[in-house]
């Protein structure tokens, strides 16, 4: 980014001369016009992702949402061994024959710290075949935000559905945490969800599926069981998530569905009224307790390419003396972080 001005100045004998001067912007400037681009960028994907599922809507049948309808869920467990207890509420309307829109509310606590935020859907749907739809929301906890934009589908195959949601997430991460500078960075990457659903009755649905959630991969499961409440429809479901020691979850708890028909099963309920309201997972803050300001050195055992850090699990590290990537930060490959050659 460049300009250009000129100066013109008298010299003995009446002469001028033009000089050019070079002017460049400020730094801020640049960073101003990079995160206007950054922003821009964004937007337009969000809008194609909107355009297509317009254009998706014309081939629907069957209403996207069957009428305005709720739920509301709260649930305790088990997360990385620390005790966790969210209230998750979202309520979906139509907005036209085959688009729908849903808003969802997510509170909590998780090792003692509060958890809040929310999210938005809006998506095409043929109840027989398909949904599809655009998602975005933002939460926070412990003063560590994320971010997310991603499409989200779902294919409904006699008792089986296959779902899932794919996209961006940003976590912005604070300075310090309990008093100690914060090593982990901010950051920005791809996360997905896919589950594969069966039905063994019309209120009893088993799921499991992978996620790949803050750059970590999970397996899940899951069942649901909607019981005869009399007027108001409840279920019990239990939930986890297993991979990585420090990201593994269980929890389990109630959910309430609000709508006009209290006879609905949970089948139906699943595929003409609301999507699932998605929560993230948070990193873990690697932060100086020494003081030095300085991550700390890389662990791995042997020194033999192909080896990945073994701590910190997050790569929050720098490599040691002797390694390919010596003094700077591991690279991350196939699920891991190297300081040597990258696996073959």
């Amino acid at each position: 980014m460049k300009g250009w001005s000129q100066r013109y100045s008298k010299k003995q004998g009446g002469l001028c001369r033009v000089e050019r001067l070079y002017e460049r912007f400020s730094f801020d400037q640049f960073l101003s016009v990079t995160w206007v681009g950054v922003m821009r960028s964004k937007l337009k994907a969000a809008l194609l992702l909107v355009t297509a599922l317009m254009s998706n809507s014309a081939f629907a049948e069957g209403p996207a949402v069957s009428g305005p309808n709720g739920k509301f869920s709260i649930e305790g467990g088990a997360f990385d061994g620390d005790s966790s207890f969210l209230a998750l509420g979202s309520y979906s309307i139509p907005l036209a024959p085959s688009i729908g829109f849903q808003v969802d509310g997510a509170v909590g606590s998780i090792d003692g710290e509060i958890m809040g935020g929310g999210g938005a859907h809006i998506f095409t749907r043929d109840p027989s075949q398909y949904l599809f739809g655009v998602y975005g929301s933002f939460h926070t906890w412990d003063s560590i935000d994320i971010w997310r934009l991603a499409i989200e589908a779902e294919l409904y195959l006699g008792r089986f559905s296959l779902s899932g949601i794919a996209g961006f997430e940003g976590v912005d991460v604070p300075d310090t945490s309990g008093g100690f500078v914060v090593l982990t960075q901010d950051d920005e990457h791809a996360f997905a969800h896919i589950d594969l659903a069966y039905y063994p009755t019309d209120n009893f649905k088993i799921s499991g599926g992978y996620r790949y959630l803050n750059e970590v991969s999970f397996a899940s499961a899951g069942a649901e069981y909607l019981f005869d409440a009399g007027d108001v429809p409840m279920s019990l479901f239990a939930r986890g998530d297993f991979g990585d020691d420090d990201y593994t979850s269980v929890t389990g708890g109630l959910k309430i569905y609000l709508g006009s028909d209290r006879k609905k099963s949970l089948i139906q309920r699943h595929r003409t009224d609301d999507p699932e309201n998605y929560t993230p997972v948070f990193p873990k803050l690697v932060t100086d307790k020494s003081g030095s300001g300085q991550p700390p050195i890389c662990e791995i055992n042997g020194n033999v390419g192909g080896v990945p850090v073994t701590s910190p699990a997050n790569g929050q590290c720098i490599c040691p003396s002797g390694t390919q990537n010596e003094g700077s930060a591991p690279a991350f490959n196939n699920g891991g972080y190297y300081c040597y050659a990258n696996p073959t």
